[in-house]
């Protein structure tokens, strides 16, 4: 196992870094990517912990419908050290150092899950530079979770993220099956008709395997997800205080991992916030049997066809 993991990483670290690149900023240097035609619309995603730069290709329909997608990996994952940004605050300064190094001066900010913090204090830090604010199953408020020993060996680990993201091309229904169960409150049937729909498309089935392959290599996206960690434990409900941008709130109602109320809070709390619930959704939207309608919400809140 050690020599066959030591050749999957180096394989996979190869190819994340054939899709990014690096830049020198006033905070350190930090990893991004950039899609989608250079008049589009511009946002700036903050992915989920664990992460990084590639997971903006779940953003992939706005680009094909004219946004210019800018990824960047947070601080502690893959190649953006950790010293550029341990604090939210830090990191949403870290965000704007990258955009002037890029030469962009306005973005729509896109925090999904635990990226929602970064990108909330991105908004509210510098609202000259926020033309919106898109929080997508994103955390808002207090996260502490307790994981269990079981899952961190499942996928929080080296070998168990490698497992993992070899066992969704081979055993895809167990696979998925787990999945879904961990990262939802949906009721066993609901669960097993959301996986057999998953199953039946091989654009859902490239979804899944691209989200659990951005566990690996899990070393690399440690530090980040350790800091990330603490640092959402030290949250209260202030976080949202300032947001004066347009915002919209997309979330599942059965979302097991970041739990509905932390989208009534942003809702609730943001002057300017739109809420859309995806019924019986849970954390990946995209991957939600009524998930079309978040996509529909937000073609709608950004304006484009």
């Amino acid at each position: 196992m050690p020599y066959g993991y030591k050749r999957f990483a180096t394989r996979r670290r190869a190819e994340l870094r054939m899709g990014s690149r690096l830049t020198n900023t006033r905070t350190g240097p930090i990893e991004y990517t950039v899609s989608g035609p250079s008049t589009g619309l511009p946002v700036l995603y903050f992915h989920g912990g664990p992460g990084g730069h590639e997971q903006t290709d779940l953003l992939a329909p706005l680009a094909s419908l004219g946004c210019r997608l800018i990824g960047w990996s947070r601080p502690g994952y893959l190649r953006t050290p950790l010293e550029v940004g341990r604090t939210f605050p830090e990191q949403a300064d870290a965000a704007t150092a990258l955009l002037d190094e890029l030469g962009v001066a306005r973005v729509v900010a896109y925090g999904l899950s635990g990226g929602g913090p970064p990108a909330i204090e991105f908004a509210r830090r510098h609202p000259t530079r926020t033309t919106a604010l898109v929080l997508e199953s994103a955390i808002s408020r207090h996260y502490d979770p307790r994981i269990p020993a079981l899952v961190k060996m499942i996928y929080l680990s080296r070998h168990g993220a490698w497992l993992t993201s070899v066992a969704a091309n081979r055993w895809p229904r167990t696979a998925i099956s787990d999945f879904v169960r961990q990262e939802s409150s949906l009721d066993s049937q609901t669960r097993r008709t959301t996986v057999d729909w998953i199953l039946t498309d091989r654009s859902r089935m490239e979804h899944v395997r691209d989200v659990l392959g951005a566990l690996t290599p899990y070393e690399d996206r440690a530090r980040g997800l350790e800091n990330d960690l603490e640092q959402w434990a030290t949250l209260d409900d202030s976080l949202t205080a300032g947001v004066t941008c347009p915002t919209l709130v997309l979330h599942g109602s059965h979302d097991g991992d970041a739990e509905p109320s932390n989208a009534y809070h942003a809702a609730a709390t943001i002057s300017q916030a739109e809420l859309h619930m995806v019924s019986g959704g849970w954390h990946l939207l995209g991957l939600s049997l009524n998930g079309s309608t978040a996509d529909e919400a937000r073609r709608s809140f950004l304006g484009l066809a």
